[in-house]
């Protein structure tokens, strides 16, 4: 669904437009727990998703010697993610049977949810000018500043509505908190998740990441200010009642 060639000819299907920067505004493209109610009785669904993700969670592997079956929290981040988060809460929460099928009596479930929720957003400025530069580099392809506003408040949409439909717990990350105070905000992701938050803990975890790169807005938001507010700059204000109605925090008045 991300990766695509960009609006490009080839295959069967013709021109493609749903891939990195386009995808929330293709049709369907919302999973929910309603609209997908009949996968969510069908519990070959859960050992389907189970077996595309097993690699990534292999009991086998080992990390800081304790392997992954003393692992308290198992993550699944793909950014589709974030345009399926009532559908994966059925999923992970779905209640199989020892025979193999759906206890569809919803008496019978636990009231406790097995899922957590991390909504990780950037600037909408920086972030549109982040996927045009990889789709550009990294994919050989374009795609238009306002088709890429369009998506950035399409998923944002996805995201608040689903907030509220969720059971789960649910919490929100900006990017630029992380990269410029990765200590604090990953210690409230742990404390988030009921995993160890001690110093010692976090500090070992970034210790053994790549570099963390503070400032992580700065060239685009400048670039925003020496060409794009002439070239875009209308388009941020046909779209300011839809930014600002999904209550992010990010000021688009004063940037520059």
């Amino acid at each position: 669904m991300e990766f695509t060639n960009f609006g490009k000819t080839g295959g069967a299907g013709g021109e493609r437009k749903d891939g990195i920067g386009m995808y929330a505004l293709t049709k369907d493209v919302h999973w929910t727990a309603e609209n997908k109610k009949e996968e969510l009785e069908d519990p070959t669904t859960m050992s389907r998703i189970l077996n595309r993700f097993g690699p990534h969670w292999d009991q086998n592997k080992k990390f800081d010697n304790e392997g992954l079956k003393k692992a308290k929290v198992w993550v699944e981040k793909s950014p589709q993610n974030a345009v399926l988060s009532t559908f994966l809460e059925g999923l992970y929460n779905m209640p199989v049977r020892e025979d193999g099928t759906v206890d569809l009596d919803s008496s019978n479930n636990p009231k406790r949810s097995a899922t957590k929720f991390i909504y990780v957003t950037r600037h909408p400025i920086a972030n549109v000018y982040a996927t045009e530069k990889f789709v550009r580099d990294a994919m050989g392809g374009h795609i238009d500043f306002e088709i890429l506003l369009k998506n950035y408040i399409a998923l944002h949409k996805y995201m608040k509505m689903d907030e509220k439909a969720l059971k789960s717990p649910v919490m929100w990350v900006h990017l630029e908190d992380f990269t410029s105070e990765p200590t604090e905000v990953l210690t409230r992701v742990f404390r988030f998740l009921n995993v160890a938050a001690d110093g010692e803990v976090v500090q070992h975890v970034l210790q053994n990441m790549p570099e963390i790169k503070t400032g992580t807005n700065t060239k685009y938001l400048m670039k925003w200010c020496e060409e794009g507010t002439t070239k875009y700059g209308n388009l941020i204000d046909k779209y300011a009642d839809e930014l600002n109605a999904l209550e992010l925090g990010y000021d688009l008045d004063n940037i520059c």
